[in-house]
């Protein structure tokens, strides 16, 4: 019986295993605690399954233990149920390369890939899952993905592949609102004029399957109120009955192209907790929309039988062309030029696009637009049976060249497999055979970086490494971009043909890199997944092997928080050959480099300078050298963007750039820099400060994350008048804590006071906690703070609509989706198992706070974005046992309410709310 309880369990867990985060539910002792069992007799039953091949086991510490079959239904196939890591499950051993049906569509895991996790979760959620609501513009493909909804639903066994899949579009009965619910609900005999019998509506035939209500907008209250008892219970009424039930197991996809603030009811609304943005197609990428591209010429080529041959202005034509119509339009425009093509020469075995083929507009488009350069013509031709791998042109003696190089590396490996060399001198000699091999590629094969594909795929690099350094603060040298590009370019999609020694020393290999060179691995893992989101580009481990050997000669590393350095210079790689000699010889990533063309206009390169500036912090400072060009020109351009000191340097060299590398390792102020420049360098600078004119703001903190002090923020900057120019800004709470009044925040703003959850204790700024503006008591400290620039009736403004917007019940209903009522009283029962359980009593201060902390916790763990990281995890782990098993006792009915889990992360914050202690606090 227990062994059943253990199977069922893994097989409802299964699904929201993941590759990072708090996996502690699929370990034996959370298990045993479950069934409050011990961990032995678990282990037993657990370890029997992995021997009946029912359950995966996974040896790290601790133990994972996953349901086999679940899992394939989750994520892939795969073969063997035991694995040395989470890694080696994911990556390692792809054995079964076949993915579900949403990796059919492009931008899967690009421009789609949050979507698609909101999809799936929803899916997954019990009974008949959670309604999703689809919104984009026309022809973005949210009809294509709601059909997309049900293949994979029924794929992965969610629903039978008999479910109904029905289409009702709500734009058809506008005009008619009793003619929508009587299509929709149904109806009786008698129930309108016309109803000579009984008709059951859409929600009964999609019984057992999914309803996709297109063009939702055109539901009126009236319809959106009737959906509200399904929604919550489902049953539903036919048009006509007043009394009885019909019941209907639905799932329900909603998609729009208005506004949803603008259109729905909020009541409606909240009853939908998926919302899913599907964006313009311009906002995609340029990759996806190649991609796009090229699907459409393949489709043609298909559709007519015929060869077709495309030029690449003809490509960059509808790259940079902005389709209102989105996806449809750009495939009708294919359609259109390869039908107007063929009917010219219809016996032609070959249809031929150029840029005169396409309509007058696109055309009109492109002499509007300065930054189209003008390219001589290369041509791409399709067959009905391309596919886009295929247009990645192989080359067997480039081939041959990186077989090589890796039976070197391995020869290095072998010779330390038998002790006979250090790890030092087989790591320097390998990067030395990756060194040799990548000059290889960017300085023998410069004649091809006019070649559409490597543009193409150089690009895609380019983009993907700002989204690295951004989301992950990794910084790349400067000529990685190449390197990679023309390593992907000429790369097999098969692994290297080994013979049976040869393989065992690759995997042992592969072993020493996930052992010795981890970050490096991590990263290029990382790396891996964003390229194939990109690219239809596979990877092999030869690749992985070799991409992080090459990441590791590197010396990748985060990015400091520091003063930013930008080298521009003019001609192809010159400023990124001047930032990777500097960045490897200073041994860290220092100096982003952007490489401009010779007639590149000043304007171009300040977009180059303000999207920098708005994708990191400068608040620092910002270096920028410079090959040529008028300081006063680039200090205009980029002026109204800076919040912190910035140097322009001109007359950049390797030279210099080291020198300027070096002091800034020394952190020397900028002001030194410039004087040091002046004496060691003939050069011209300027320096220059953001304006002293400061605007003032309250700042909103959350010392559990951003989420919760972005809500504050929009509560609090709604109830102060416009007239006062007071701004709210949301501000990271550790950062505030760590740097205190030296944070860029005070130098660019007149701090007025802090609001959050949690005092940062700085000094010479006030401090508002959010229980004291809920409860009244913060009025007389907002009013003292606020009396000097707000009369008398702007304070009783600011007074009333706080009172109206900072009721528990209003924060609570703004911080989550979920129906408040219903969550406060299952809190307030957790509040009171804590109290019975430490006997003692929490006063009204704390319980606002934790009834606020929360609402937005169960939030985060039902979205499945819960707080992984804790400081001092391991000691408070160590230190508060008792405390810990409190808290999960007196929150285990949160738990079983909404089938979540509360990592020991989140119990630290609930802990730390539980010990604060505010200065007005006396007690418990």
């Amino acid at each position: 019986m227990l062994l059943d309880y253990i199977m069922g369990y893994l097989e409802e867990q299964t699904c929201y295993f993941g590759r990072a985060g708090d996996n502690s539910r699929f370990t034996a002792s959370e298990i045993a605690k479950k069934f409050d069992v011990k961990r032995n007799t678990v282990s037993h039953y657990l370890n029997q399954m992995v021997d009946e091949g029912k359950i995966i086991k996974i040896n790290t510490r601790p133990v994972y233990f996953l349901h086999y079959s679940q899992f394939e239904k989750c994520f892939f196939g795969i073969k063997g149920n035991k694995y040395n890591s989470i890694e080696e499950l994911f990556f390692q051993k792809p054995l079964d390369e076949e993915k579900d049906k949403f990796s059919e569509l492009i931008g899967f895991k690009g421009s789609l890939e949050k979507a698609l996790e909101q999809i799936k979760t929803s899916i997954f959620y019990p009974n008949n899952g959670l309604p999703i609501i689809l919104s984009g513009p026309t022809g973005v493909g949210k009809s294509l993905l709601a059909k997309y909804i049900y293949n994979y639903s029924v794929e992965k066994q969610v629903i039978s592949k008999d479910s109904p899949f029905i289409v009702f579009n709500c734009a058809q009965y506008y005009n008619n609102p009793e003619l929508l619910s009587a299509n929709l609900f149904g109806y009786i005999k008698g129930a309108f004029t016309g109803a000579e019998s009984v008709k059951e509506g859409m929600l009964k035939e999609a019984d057992g399957g999914i309803l996709f209500l297109d063009e939702v907008h055109r539901l009126n209250e009236e319809g959106q109120e009737k959906l509200f008892t399904f929604m919550d219970q489902g049953v539903f009424r036919r048009m006509g009955e007043s009394s009885g039930w019909h019941k209907a197991n639905v799932r329900l996809v909603f998609a729009t192209t208005e506004s949803l603030s603008e259109n729905f009811l909020r009541t409606f609304l909240r009853r939908i907790p998926i919302s899913v943005s599907i964006p313009d197609l311009d906002k995609r990428g340029t990759d996806e929309k190649l991609q796009f591209i090229y699907q459409f010429l393949i489709k043609e080529a298909k559709i007519l039988n015929k060869k077709i041959s495309i030029s690449n202005r003809a490509i960059d034509l509808m790259l940079n062309y902005n389709f209102k119509g989105n996806i449809g339009e750009l495939q009708n425009t294919v359609k259109y030029v390869c039908a107007k093509s063929y009917t010219k020469k219809i016996n032609s075995e070959m249809i031929q696009l150029g840029v005169l083929d396409f309509p007058e507009e696109l055309l009109e488009d492109s002499i509007k637009k300065s930054d189209i350069k003008i390219k001589q013509s290369e041509y791409i031709l399709i067959l009905p049976d391309t596919t886009i791998p295929m247009i990645l042109k192989k080359d067997g003696n480039w081939q041959q060249l990186i077989k090589n190089t890796y039976i070197q590396i391995m020869s290095f490996f072998n010779d330390i497999q038998k002790k006979n060399v250090s790890i030092e001198y087989f790591e320097t000699n390998v990067f030395q055979e990756v060194y040799a091999l990548f000059d290889k590629l960017i300085f023998e094969r410069k004649e091809e970086n006019k070649n559409v594909m490597i543009q193409y795929i150089t690009a895609s690099i380019q983009e993907i490494f700002r989204y690295m350094e951004i989301n992950y603060n990794i910084k790349f040298n400067g000529n990685s971009v190449y390197a990679i590009s023309y390593f992907l370019y000429i790369k097999s999609e098969d692994s290297l043909e080994w013979n049976e020694e040869q393989r065992k020393l690759r995997d042992s290999l592969y072993n020493y890199i996930l052992k010795n060179n981890k970050l490096e691995h991590e990263i290029a893992i990382k790396l891996i997944k964003l390229i194939e989101s990109k690219m239809d580009i596979k990877f092999t481990i030869d690749d992985k092997i070799f991409l992080s050997f090459y990441l590791k000669s590197l010396n990748i590393q985060q990015s400091n928080n520091g003063t930013k350095t930008v080298i521009l210079a003019h001609g192809y790689a010159t400023a990124s050959s001047i930032a990777n000699v500097a960045n490897r010889m200073l041994e860290m990533n220092m100096f982003e480099a952007f490489d401009m063309p010779i007639d590149i206009k000043m304007d171009e390169i300040a977009k180059k300078l303000i999207n920098f500036i708005e994708e990191n912090d400068v608040s620092k400072g910002l270096v920028i050298l410079v090959d040529m060009g008028s300081l006063n020109d680039i200090y205009e351009s980029i002026n109204s963007y800076i919040n912190g000191p910035v140097v322009i340097i001109n007359n950049v060299s390797t030279q210099m750039a080291l020198f300027v590398g070096e002091m800034l390792k020394n952190k020397i102020y900028l002001e030194e820099l410039v004087e040091n420049l002046k004496e060691h360098n003939e050069t011209s600078y300027k320096i220059l400060y953001p304006e002293e004119n400061k605007k003032k703001v309250i700042v909103t903190s959350c010392f559990t994350g951003m989420g919760t002090a972005l809500q504050l923020q929009k509560l609090l900057q709604d109830s102060i008048p416009e007239k006062l120019k007071i701004k709210v800004i949301a501000h990271d709470y550790e950062r505030l804590k760590t740097f205190g009044m030296n944070e860029a925040l005070f130098q660019l703003y007149d701090v007025l006071t802090i609001v959050g959850t949690a005092d940062p204790e700085i000094k010479h700024i006030n401090y508002i906690s959010l229980e004291d503006l809920m409860s009244g008591r913060g009025e007389n400290q907002l009013r003292r703070i606020l009396q000097k620039i707000a009369d008398e009736n702007d304070l009783k403004t600011i007074n009333d609509n706080i009172v109206h917007n900072f009721t528990l019940r209003r924060v609570i209903d703004t911080l989550t989706i979920l129906d408040t009522d219903k969550l406060l009283r299952n809190i307030e029962e957790c509040l009171d198992n804590l109290e019975i359980t430490m006997k003692k009593k929490l006063n009204n201060e704390k319980k606002i706070a934790l009834l606020v902390h929360i609402s937005c916790l169960v939030e985060r763990l039902i979205r499945h974005e819960e707080i992984d990281t804790y400081p001092n995890l391991e000691n408070f782990i160590e230190c508060q046992k008792d405390m810990i098993r409190t808290i999960e006792n007196s929150f285990s009915v949160i738990e079983k309410i909404y089938n979540v889990k509360i990592n020991i992360p989140e119990i630290g914050f609930i802990y730390d709310i539980l010990m604060y202690q505010s200065t007005e606090d006396t007690g418990f």
